[in-house]
């Protein structure tokens, strides 16, 4: 995945459960749908107003001119900002390029950088297409993906079809296929049948065509998330590609675990898609819930059942090490590779090693209580 604002930063459990599923987390209730603005709606990059900017304030020529002299003739920093800011709404309504380019020409500040970013998000929210023109011909690297992403997000709302097709026709770098899979994301949560359609009619790259399926798929699945995986699965199976459909539950589970989980022993037999599923779902259980995911393995057929309990522990390592150890050393579970142990041991002793060693003393002599000292021991000088 490209690199994203701190806004999409919310896969935690992605990070932690590998694949994880496409922006984990991003949507936890249904988005709220939204009709499509029709261009007499919204403002365009052509400038002049629309009957959506009446009432808004808005400064005049002359009023525009006044406030660039002022801004020029004033020598104290503190007070230069504090005119621009007071007037920026209206200012950014009248001319939002010449208001950014006066925010950029600026002394960089924590104060200048967060106005820009309002700018910016204003800019991206009244003029989408114009914000993103504006963006390729200005900025570059992180800066870019991250205010692309941002408009994509915005014009997806009112013009998912425009905004796709101006996306794609642009050469394709890093940055526009981030924007890309934010657009089909937002598009789907609103029009699944919509985006997935678009998707089958508009193909690139084969990695570029599987990561915008995840996207799309991920999005339906926040707000139908029982037709989201019942469509991914079939679409995964037509593409080979079981990660797909263990992304879409994936992003069902982070919203109702409980229903996507019994979903899946229900309607998914003895396949790929369903072993990468189960490995995906016992990870989220280590994250939000790992004795009722120890459980729900219980439910699994016997040959999936190490694969799962070694998946849920070593989440359950990263979340919290101490229970996950404390658990190993209770019940010391039949079926744990050593690998997994070691994760669990390693976990805790990093974690709290006050608390590791007073669990260590409590261990009854034998093959765990061994490996802890192993693991415990000093490195050798060298």
């Amino acid at each position: 995945m490209n690199a994203r604002p701190s806004w999409i930063a919310a896969a935690l459990i992605a990070a932690a459960s590998g694949t994880g599923g496409w922006f984990l987390g991003r949507a936890s209730a249904p988005v709220e749908t939204t009709t499509a603005a029709t261009p007499a709606q919204v403002k365009t990059s052509r400038g002049g107003t629309t009957p959506a900017d009446e009432g808004k304030p808005r400064l005049s020529t002359d009023e525009l001119a006044g406030l660039k002299t002022q801004l020029a003739a004033e020598t104290n920093p503190l007070e230069r900002f504090r005119l621009a800011t007071a007037r920026m709404e209206a200012w950014m309504n009248a001319d939002p390029v010449g208001a950014i380019e006066w925010i950029r020409s600026q002394e960089p500040s924590a104060r200048r950088n967060e106005l820009l970013r309002m700018a910016l998000g204003q800019f991206a929210e009244d003029d989408p297409k114009g914000a993103a023109e504006w963006s390729l011909a200005n900025l570059s690297g992180i800066e870019l993906n991250n205010l692309l992403i941002r408009i994509a997000e915005q014009w997806a709302r009112q013009d998912a079809p425009g905004a796709a097709a101006w996306f794609s026709a642009l050469p394709a770098t890093s940055e526009r296929d981030a924007a890309l899979e934010t657009l089909l994301f937002r598009w789907s949560s609103e029009n699944p049948q919509a985006a997935v359609d678009w998707l089958g009619k508009n193909s690139s790259t084969d990695s570029l065509d599987a990561i915008l399926r995840y996207a799309a798929y991920a999005g339906w699945a926040k707000t139908d998330p029982r037709g989201a995986v019942a469509a991914s699965l079939e679409s995964s199976r037509r593409f080979n590609d079981p990660g797909q459909f263990a992304s879409t539950i994936a992003n069902w589970a982070t919203v109702d675990l409980a229903a996507s989980s019994t979903w899946l022993l229900e309607n998914v037999k003895d396949t790929d898609e369903r072993a990468h599923a189960v490995s995906e779902l016992s990870a989220i259980f280590a994250h939000q819930s790992p004795q009722a995911g120890l459980d729900w393995i219980q439910r699994l057929t016997p040959a999936e059942q190490p694969a799962a309990l070694n998946r849920l522990a070593s989440a359950w390592a990263q979340s919290d090490p101490p229970s996950a150890a404390k658990w190993l050393g209770d019940h010391q579970p039949q079926g744990l590779d050593q690998e997994t142990v070691t994760t669990l041991i390693l976990g805790y002793l990093a974690a709290d090693a006050k608390g590791f060693q007073q669990w260590q003393s409590t261990l009854p002599p034998g093959p765990l209580k061994n490996k802890t000292t192993e693991l415990a021991a000093p490195a050798p000088e060298r």
